[in-house]
């Protein structure tokens, strides 16, 4: 089964702890009038975006993930724009104000995919337009995820999952058990790779832009312990 086909469904909750109000605080007046929300996911970004004011399309790869994500916003009645689309094959028509890519989009690219990530989005963007992504670092994907395994159950559904470490990757299969009836579970299983990126290489692929920066918890000074890295680049 390919990858989010289930886990669509229980995204928002499994992300509960994930801190978009926070991210949203931290990237919301670094930008401003037309954007791309790359691997949107559920909307969660997009929409807060958008209700900021700002015209946004969200792009993903799992449709549905964006068939969360269109509801969400007609609940709230924002036209936002949705594309089914692989970011690697992104092109636009026009070119936007900024581009962003939250909650470890990057790591779904591979290091050789790397240059021409960044390249395209760079071809999409107006001079001096933004893009702001993260990356979960080294030091999470190796010392936190890669090789452990983790468990939670919910009324709905209960998941087992499990990471193997490999060469510059973490593969993770999990295991979804959804309630179907009383006693009655459905086993679904997905599997993930996340590849691990090196700041510096990152950087070395963003040298025709000006960079920033920082821990994806603190919004500060990154360190060898954060979790998760925020990059701001504006296109020179």
């Amino acid at each position: 089964m390919g990858a989010y086909s289930i886990l669509a469904k229980y995204y928002d909750t499994l992300m509960g702890d994930f801190d978009y109000d926070g991210y949203f605080e931290f990237i919301k007046d670094q930008v401003a009038g037309e954007g791309v929300d790359l691997a949107c996911g559920s909307g969660e970004m997009t929409v807060r975006l958008a209700k900021d004011g700002k015209r946004m399309m969200g792009v993903d790869l799992s449709g549905e993930m964006l068939n969360v994500a269109t509801q969400k916003a007609k609940k709230l009645a924002l036209d936002v724009k949705w594309l089914n689309l692989d970011m690697l094959d992104l092109e636009l028509n026009h070119c936007v104000d900024f581009i962003t890519c939250v909650c470890d989009g990057v790591n779904y690219v591979s290091q050789k995919d790397l240059q021409k990530f960044f390249d395209r989005v760079y071809n999409c963007l107006k001079d001096g337009g933004r893009l702001i992504f993260d990356i979960s670092s080294r030091y999470k994907l190796e010392e936190i995820l890669g090789d452990n395994l983790f468990c939670e159950d919910y009324d709905d559904v209960t998941y087992i999952w499990s990471n193997s470490l490999g060469n510059g990757y973490v593969d993770m299969d999990i295991d979804f058990f959804e309630k179907i009836e009383g006693d009655i579970y459905k086993r679904i299983e997905e599997s993930h790779r996340q590849y691990i990126h090196e700041v510096d290489f990152i950087k070395t692929c963003l040298k025709k832009w000006r960079v920033e920066i920082f821990d994806g918890e603190t919004y500060g000074k990154p360190t060898e312990k954060s979790k998760r890295i925020i990059f701001t680049a504006t296109r020179n």
